[in-house]
């Protein structure tokens, strides 16, 4: 099995890559698109909207190398599927989710914070094989600012709650299984994730 990790620059790729090397031995690549039969890609997590686009620009046939192929997005690599983030709204995305990634701050009152750090609890909505062996309601390691809020999408998969705001902390589409939460740093059911979309 062949598995693509874009590195935009500014994340830490090594929890990923160790982690996959823990569960299965596959080949890993970094960044390397002259090979053309990856079987998963990953976009980590970390980073900016800015710098995550400016570097997914800039690869040739970009949506040909994500098409047909299971693709893994966590945190910011969820982000850029969507038109939009309010991290800097300058900035075109993937647009392939019609919708944005907003702020999860309602400025209701002082008790609101940003950002999102800890292990927070997911809270599975619907059924799919890459949630095998993990259950309904468990936790999960979280780090960040901005997400796509909840409005019983069709592709909602798993909920959170933040600041009083319900945003998807899991969106699933046909081969696309992006993760607002670290798999990769949440322990046993992060770790049992991972070994479920490998093994898709």
């Amino acid at each position: 099995m062949n598995i693509l990790i874009l590195n935009y620059g500014t994340c830490n790729i090594n929890s990923i890559f160790n982690s996959i090397k823990k569960i299965k031995n596959v080949n890993i690549k970094v960044n390397d698109f002259n090979l053309k039969k990856y079987d998963k890609i990953i976009l980590p997590g970390q980073g900016h909207i800015n710098n995550s686009m400016n570097f997914i620009n800039k690869i040739e046939n970009f949506y040909e190398i994500i098409s047909n192929k299971y693709i893994l997005g966590i945190c910011i690599g969820y982000h850029v599927f969507f038109n939009k983030s309010e991290e800097d709204e300058k900035i075109n995305c993937l647009k392939i989710f019609n919708d944005n990634i907003c702020k999860i701050n309602n400025f209701c009152c002082k008790s609101n914070y940003l950002p999102n750090i800890g292990w927070k609890k997911v809270k599975i909505l619907k059924y799919h094989k890459i949630f095998f062996n993990i259950p309904k309601y468990f936790y999960q390691y979280f780090m960040h600012s901005y997400s796509s809020i909840y409005k019983k999408q069709k592709y909602s998969f798993g909920l959170s709650i933040f600041n009083n705001i319900f945003y998807n902390s899991i969106i699933i589409n046909n081969n696309k299984f992006l993760f607002q939460f670290h798999p990769e740093k949440s322990g046993k059911n992060g770790l049992k994730i991972l070994k479920n979309f490998i093994n898709l």
